[in-house]
C-alpha cells in the first residue's frame, strides 16, 4: 500500500496514511473524510559522496539498492 500525505480540511492536521487506490482516507484525529492529498518530494538513495554508513556497499537490499535493507 502506498503512504501518501494528507491535510483534513475540517481539523487541519497533517498526517501519513497508508491508502489503496479504491479506498477513502479518513483523517485519524477527527474522523473527516474530507482530506487533501500533499505534494512529497521523493527519496533518492546516492552512493556517490559521503552518505554515510548506509551506502557503504556490499550485496544489493531487497529494494534493489545499497541502502542498507540488507543484512550484511
Amino acid at each position: 500500500m502506498p503512504l501518501y500525505e494528507f491535510v483534513c480540511s475540517d481539523c487541519q492536521c497533517e498526517q501519513e496514511l497508508l491508502v489503496r487506490h479504491e479506498e477513502t482516507p479518513v483523517c485519524e484525529r477527527c474522523g473527516g473524510t474530507r482530506l487533501t492529498k500533499l505534494l512529497s518530494v521523493p527519496i533518492a538513495h546516492s552512493t556517490s559522496g559521503d552518505a554515510g554508513p548506509r551506502s557503504a556497499g556490499g550485496p544489493p537490499g531487497p529494494c534493489g539498492s545499497h541502502c542498507g535493507c540488507f543484512p550484511t
